[in-house]
């Protein structure tokens, strides 16, 4: 791989002086793909502010953090209890130690990246990166050029896994790690993938440390993928990613995206309905304190006839926070018979908090239903008089009234023990005072 000439501009300190590492058993092509990543990464740089698609993000403190390229883990994953199926991965690379996928059926493969190129490198080569777009970003690019590791899930046709998968990633301080990830689900096939994005010191929760973790979705015909991405960052964790899906006919894909906590979040989900009758579904949930920042770019493109979309993100703002939304569906000209919705509601709760939404329709054929909102308010002081008027204190009228908001969102999540978790998380110590006074 060429070695990239670092500039103050475009190079800060924790990208790899020279070239990455290459894999082992590394196919041609896939050092072609870096090559090339690495190469349009010298003309582009990062983003910044100039960039309509960042202008309220700002990436000084990343740029100047002292971090250093991950090569594999310094410590062990801190995993959650739990019964499923899992891949771990510290700093970007693979813990086969502490993965376990017994109980999964055949007719899958389900691997790490890296072993894949090994064994499998001919059925990515016909996938892998065909769903990122064309004028991608800076960290995009970046992910492309430096990733070595991240999970892989080929789903025959007909397969139905009903045990959800989990996925693990988790970084120690000090590390910036590229994690790509593969999901391909053949036609008829059915898969529920469960990210989880965290420290390895969950007790040290002001861990510096970069996240650029990009996944790939590929639905075919009649598919149902259902994706979660849980990020519970270190306070002071950076975490740039991106879903990107590609569905086939009468494909129905489900994303949910819920951003916890993190100094730096910010997230790109595209959507690309190539199939007749295919359906996507998006939900996201962000919760925001202190000074964190946290951005949702989405987008939908309707390429073709008679397909569906729903889209329904909503944000809690606390403190200092900010979030950023840019929602964005394109119908194009001969997607005729088009149902597109797209909502965003903010509530701030603190009048320090500040939230940035731009719902965008592009509608190039005539025969479509579409429709897209937006909000950005604070709790309705009727709703808290009501509340307080039958005896409730307003602490807990408060927090009634928030949790209200957001289980808007967490009643859409398929998966018992995530609806739990977050349902527990959005209550919080609250929960004790609003079941007293119920």
């Amino acid at each position: 791989m060429s070695t990239v000439t670092a500039t103050p501009n475009h190079q800060p300190s924790w990208l790899p002086s020279g070239s990455a590492p290459a894999l082992r058993a590394a196919p041609g092509w896939f050092m072609e793909l870096q090559d090339k990543a690495e190469l349009d990464y010298q003309q582009l740089g990062l983003p910044g502010v100039r960039d309509e698609q960042w202008r309220y993000t700002s990436l000084r403190a990343l740029k100047s953090a002292e971090l250093t390229f991950a090569t594999g883990p310094l410590n062990e994953a801190q995993l959650p209890d739990s019964d499923l199926p899992r891949l771990v991965f510290v700093n970007g690379c693979f813990n086969a130690l502490q993965s376990d996928l017994a109980g999964l059926p055949e007719g899958l493969l389900c691997t790490n990246l890296a072993n894949a190129l090994e064994h499998h490198a001919d059925r990515l080569e016909k996938v892998l990166g065909t769903t990122l777009p064309d004028a991608a970003h800076g960290f995009q690019l970046l992910n492309s050029a430096y990733c070595r590791d991240g999970y892989v899930l080929f789903v025959e046709q007909g397969t139905i896994i009903d045990t959800p998968i989990e996925v693990i990633f988790q970084n120690d301080a000090g590390v910036a790690s590229h994690c790509r990830n593969l999901v391909v689900a053949d036609a008829n096939s059915q898969c529920t993938i469960i990210e989880r994005h965290s420290s390895t010191q969950p007790e040290n929760s002001h861990d510096v440390y970069l996240s650029n973790c990009l996944t790939e979705v590929v639905a075919g015909q009649g598919a149902h993928v259902d994706h979660y991405k849980l990020q519970s960052e270190s306070t002071e964790a950076f975490h740039l990613g991106g879903i990107f899906i590609d569905q086939a006919n009468s494909a129905h894909v489900t994303s949910h995206n819920i951003g916890l906590s993190g100094k730096l979040l910010r997230n790109d989900v595209i959507a690309r309905l190539n199939g007749s009758g295919s359906h996507i579904e998006m939900n996201g949930l962000v919760l925001g304190s202190d000074q964190e920042h946290m951005d949702n770019h989405t987008e939908v493109v309707h390429a073709v006839p008679n397909c569906t979309s729903d889209e329904f993100y909503k944000t809690v703002l606390d403190d200092h926070s900010r979030s950023v939304f840019r929602g964005r569906i394109i119908v194009a000209q001969d997607a005729q018979q088009t149902n597109a919705d797209q909502q965003n509601n903010n509530l701030l709760l603190s009048p320090d908090a500040e939230a940035d939404t731009k719902p965008q329709l592009e509608i190039y054929a005539d025969d479509v239903k579409c429709s897209h909102g937006a909000t950005v308010g604070q709790l309705e002081q009727k709703s808290l008089f009501y509340l307080q008027s039958r005896g409730i204190n307003l602490e807990a009228a408060r927090a009634l009234l928030t949790f209200a908001f957001a289980n808007e969102v967490v009643e859409r999540i398929k998966v018992d023990s995530i609806k739990q978790e977050l349902t527990q998380l959005i209550a919080g110590e609250l929960m004790n005072d609003i079941e007293g006074v119920l």
